[in-house]
């Protein structure tokens, strides 16, 4: 009997070394996984890097090799590239962005200019112009646009049929690059602005505006060269009832012996035809 009990507790002794040698094993095995996981993660970092330098190495080496212009329909592509100034092969990290843009906003006609680079190799200009709105009549013929910037005379493929501003112009501010902010000048600006919304043959009907000495304003229409007096201030109202005598009198009756038109009067318009004023 004791014996057995000996015996027994021999087995037991034996399974317990067993258990323990199986859970060293089991903690020897997850410090190998551990240590193989902190290897290969340090294997990705490294590979990681060294794509990510070769890409750094790879863009500072592109070269420019299309510079493209967007938005420009009055100055040409060429006279932009010119003075754009960026050097044929030059590497795309050395463009002086800020410079270009600089340099290309040096042109009247160019309102805003954003300059950025695109793809591999690309440049991008995108510019929005100034569209004049009406022909000056300085020393020289000019143009201006609806903020009253003047701008320069040149050849372009789109013509510019406008109407002309005449009369009492400032000559200092007469000059391209420069802005007029005379009042009557302005207004006359803001006329033209305003009968563009009544309706494009409205706009199309003037082909002068004459600001007098005192600020008033005379229209000219394109038509017989009809001679409107429409003052200053209430512009809306004063074109909408030129735009009503037009269409629905001077259509009928055809310009060609009407004399005059006077806007200045409050609800009403005063006409001369053949010596006879009449009043609508």
């Amino acid at each position: 009997m004791g014996f057995q009990g000996n015996a027994g507790g021999a087995e037991d002794v034996q399974d317990d070394r067993a258990g323990a040698g199986n859970g060293g094993e089991r903690m020897q095995g997850g410090k190998g996984r551990r240590r193989f996981g902190v290897f290969l993660m340090g294997v990705l970092l490294v590979a990681v890097l060294v794509i990510a330098l070769s890409a750094n190495a790879w863009k500072r080496d592109l070269r420019v090799r299309v510079v493209e212009v967007e938005g420009n329909t009055i100055v040409p592509s060429a006279e932009i590239l010119n003075l754009a100034e960026i050097p044929k092969n030059i590497r795309l990290v050395d463009v002086d962005i800020a410079g270009v843009r600089r340099r290309v906003q040096q042109n009247p006609f160019v309102r805003t200019v954003s300059v950025n680079r695109e793809g591999p190799a690309g440049i991008m200009i995108d510019l929005e112009e100034r569209v004049p709105l009406a022909a000056l009549a300085a020393e020289q013929l000019l143009y201006i646009d609806d903020e009253g910037y003047v701008l320069p005379a040149m050849k372009s493929e789109q013509m510019f049929d406008l109407p002309v501003l005449t009369g009492a112009l400032p000559p200092a501010d007469c000059k391209p690059g420069r802005r007029i902010t005379k009042p009557a000048v302005m207004e006359a600006l803001d006329l033209l602005l305003l009968s563009r919304e009544v309706g494009e043959e409205l706009y199309r009907g003037i082909s002068e505006i004459a600001i007098r000495e005192d600020g008033d304003l005379v229209v000219y229409t394109s038509d017989s060269g009809v001679p409107v007096m429409v003052g200053r201030g209430d512009l809306p109202m004063k074109l909408a009832k030129f735009d009503g005598f037009w269409r629905e009198i001077v259509s009928r009756r055809g310009p060609q012996q009407l004399q005059y038109v006077d806007l200045r009067f409050e609800d009403q318009v005063v006409a001369r035809w053949n010596g006879s004023a009449v009043q609508q």
